[in-house]
């Protein structure tokens, strides 16, 4: 309760996804990681420009029902194994 409080998180994650819009050319999609429906428009966005890959939903209890309607090829959860297992860390043993 301490520490610093940042207020504008939603702010600058909207920003830095527009920046990089307007800026790179070098990305394919876009993918987000929030339950949180603050950033809905911004994935309809994302979605016309054919620029959104998946929003992940760090768990099914806390996904905004705003995105109810949102396309079920732009959305997962983090709890899911496939998910898992595709950004999963596996550390590589060296050798001796």
């Amino acid at each position: 309760m301490k520490g610093i409080k940042q207020g504008n998180v939603d702010t600058d994650i909207v920003f830095e996804a527009m920046k990089t819009l307007m800026e790179r050319k070098d990305f394919s999609k876009i993918l987000l990681v929030s339950g949180d429906g603050d950033y809905k428009k911004l994935v309809d966005y994302l979605v016309k420009r054919d620029v959104f890959k998946k929003l992940l939903f760090p768990n099914r209890q806390f996904a905004s029902s705003l995105y109810n309607k949102l396309g079920s090829e732009f959305f997962d959860y983090l709890e899911n194994s496939d998910i898992q297992s595709k950004i999963s860390f596996t550390q590589k043993k060296r050798a001796p």
